[in-house]
C-alpha cells in the first residue's frame, strides 16, 4: 500500500493497525497537508460489513467538533479499497507516557477535564465511544489530549421517548464490546437498555472507562477513590 496514490492521497507509510483497519501517514495531493488515512484491515473479512464498519466509524466521529476529538475530513471509496482521512495527530499514546512512573496529579486532573469534556460533547450528541482507553489517547506535543478511534462507538437516535438504536446494526443485540479492563461495571454485568439511563452500580473508586484512564496515570496507584 505504501507507495500507492488512493484517490488523492498519497501513502507514505504505515503508523499503526488494529482490528478492523491500517492507518497511514499520507499526503492530500489537493490540499497539501498531511493527514491519517485508515483502510479496511489486512486480518478484516474484507466485505460490505466490514466495509460499513468503517464508514459508520466515519459518520459517527465527522459529526463531533471538539478540539480534543480527532477530526474527520472525508471518507469514500477508491480502487476498491473504503478508507477515511483524518486528522494526523502527532505526538503520543497516553499509555506510553504513564507507563514510565505515572504522571503529575496536576497534569492528571487536566488531562482528565479535557477528556471529559471531549465525552461530554459526544454524549451530547448521542455518541458513545465504547473503547475509550489510553491507547486511544493520543498527547500532542503541546500536552493536549485527542481521543481516537470511534471503530466501536454507538450512535443513539433520540426519539420523541426515548433513544434508540441507530438503524445500522453492525454489531450483535446485547454483545458486549471494548477493551475489557476499561469498561464499566455495569456494561461487563449486565446489556445496556438503551431506552434508559443508564444506572452505575459503584464499586469504591472509579467505574468509567475515563476514570479508570485518568486514575490509572496517577503515579504508584492504579485507581485512586473518589
Amino acid at each position: 500500500m505504501v507507495g500507492r496514490t488512493l484517490a488523492h492521497y498519497l501513502i507514505l507509510e504505515r503508523i499503526g493497525a488494529g482490528g478492523m483497519g491500517v492507518v497511514y501517514r499520507a499526503r492530500d495531493t489537493q490540499l497539501g497537508r498531511s493527514v491519517a488515512l485508515k483502510v479496511v484491515g489486512e486480518q478484516a473479512q474484507v466485505g460490505e460489513n466490514a466495509r460499513a464498519r468503517l464508514l459508520r466509524e466515519a459518520r459517527t466521529a465527522s459529526s463531533l467538533n471538539h478540539p480534543h476529538i480527532c477530526t474527520i475530513h472525508e471518507a469514500g471509496v477508491a480502487d476498491g479499497e473504503t478508507y477515511i482521512a483524518m486528522e494526523l495527530v502527532d505526538g503520543q499514546p497516553l499509555s506510553a507516557l504513564v507507563s514510565g512512573g505515572g504522571l503529575p496529579v496536576e497534569v492528571v486532573i487536566r488531562y482528565g477535564a479535557q477528556i471529559a469534556d471531549a465525552l461530554a460533547h459526544a454524549h451530547e450528541r448521542g455518541v458513545v465511544h465504547r473503547d475509550l482507553k489510553s491507547l486511544n489517547v493520543i498527547i500532542t506535543p503541546e500536552g493536549r489530549p485527542k481521543v481516537l478511534d470511534f471503530g466501536l462507538a454507538k450512535r443513539l437516535i433520540a426519539g420523541p421517548e426515548e433513544a434508540t438504536r441507530s438503524e445500522e446494526q453492525l454489531t450483535e443485540a446485547g454483545a458486549v464490546v471494548g477493551t475489557l479492563s476499561h469498561m464499566a461495571p455495569e456494561v461487563r454485568q449486565r446489556p445496556v437498555d438503551t431506552g434508559k439511563p443508564i444506572q452505575p452500580r459503584l464499586p469504591p473508586g472509579p467505574s468509567d472507562s475515563s476514570g479508570r484512564n485518568v486514575t490509572s496515570a496517577a503515579p504508584g496507584r492504579s485507581t485512586i477513590t473518589l
